[in-house]
């Protein structure tokens, strides 16, 4: 049998630099891996809507994107693959003279996060309406990186307060916003802003906090999976698990690409949460960090009604 191509795209990170090297192959198909989509923070957001108008057979898509590219009819379909999970308390940043000390004290304020209906500020937002109590409505929000096509189509409902920032409209001028106090916090996931001496943590301490927050909840945040468009897996349906356990290989193999921040970040996580840290939907703590991701985009207004979990998975990838 020939192999099938396919071309994915995904992000270079230990749990996919094996696929990409080729020291895993998945089985049957002739992989084509994109990882470059557009320069500096666009990058994921490029490779998501290349993923959602087919550009590509699939890929590493944001959670939020894919449910709500489903609910309008695109024929994708996921794998119990997390290819991007992190715990998320340690996003929140506010200027480094700000007088916050409280993240339930963001109420009234201007507030910077790159999509509304986005992943991790999907996370950043239910966290801060669940567990500090600021519910979005009474946020300033603003977009530093708006897709226009999915927000024209799942605007946020009218009692939200949702404006773009001043152009030129990127994150990288939210920050310099941010910086100069014009802006009152960011709910950003990335890490280099906390080498930055004009901001600073909201919390400092913030593993001991994402630590509490897993045993109460037990939810780890989930923001990507791994998706493939449908009528490939109905055309070649061993497709599925050959993927899957391509996938399981590379993340098996992670460690040997990490550097040595990544190596304690990883053995922390395992750490907290044990035998939870798996590529299944078998064990809870999957299921539950996306019925929580679920919940808090039914809050926000994003989503009307939870859809079926399963519904969204190839059904052979769940019994693997």
């Amino acid at each position: 049998m020939n192999p099938i191509s396919l071309t994915l795209g995904f992000n270079p990170a230990p749990n996919t630099k094996s696929l990409i090297d080729g020291s895993v192959r998945p089985k049957g198909i002739e992989l084509r891996v994109q990882t470059k989509f557009s320069e500096g923070f666009d990058n994921v957001g490029a490779r998501h809507r290349k993923i959602i108008e087919g550009a590509i057979d699939g890929g590493e898509l944001s959670i939020s994107s894919f449910i709500l590219a489903r609910l309008r009819g695109v024929r994708l379909r996921a794998f119990p693959v997390f290819l991007s999970r992190r715990f998320r308390h340690r996003c929140f940043h506010c200027p480094a003279n700000s007088p916050l000390r409280d993240p339930s004290e963001l109420a009234g304020k201007k507030v910077t996060v790159h999509r509304y209906n986005a992943t991790t500020p999907v996370w950043l937002k239910g966290i801060l309406q669940n567990e500090y109590g600021v519910k979005p409505e009474t946020v300033e929000w603003y977009v530093a990186e708006p897709d226009i096509a999915e927000e024209s189509l799942h605007p946020p409902p009218p009692q939200i307060r949702v404006r773009f920032i001043p152009p030129p409209c990127t994150r990288e001028h939210a920050i310099e916003l941010l910086e100069k106090g014009e802006l009152d916090a960011a709910l950003e996931p990335y890490q280099t802003l906390s080498s930055n001496p004009r901001l600073r943590l909201i919390f400092p301490d913030y593993r001991k906090v994402e630590e509490e927050f897993f045993r109460r909840t037990g939810a780890f945040p989930i923001n990507h999976l791994l998706v493939l468009r449908e009528h490939i897996a109905e055309a070649h349906p061993w497709i599925v698990e050959s993927l899957l356990t391509a996938f399981r290989e590379a993340e098996a193999l992670a460690e040997r690409y990490r550097n040595e921040e990544e190596k304690k970040e990883a053995a922390w996580e395992r750490k907290v949460m044990g035998e939870e840290f798996s590529y299944s939907l078998k064990k809870g703590c999957a299921r539950r960090s996306l019925a929580t991701l679920m919940e808090y985009q039914i809050q926000q207004g994003i989503l009307d009604q939870k859809p079926d979990l399963e519904s969204l998975f190839f059904p052979q990838a769940l019994e693997l």
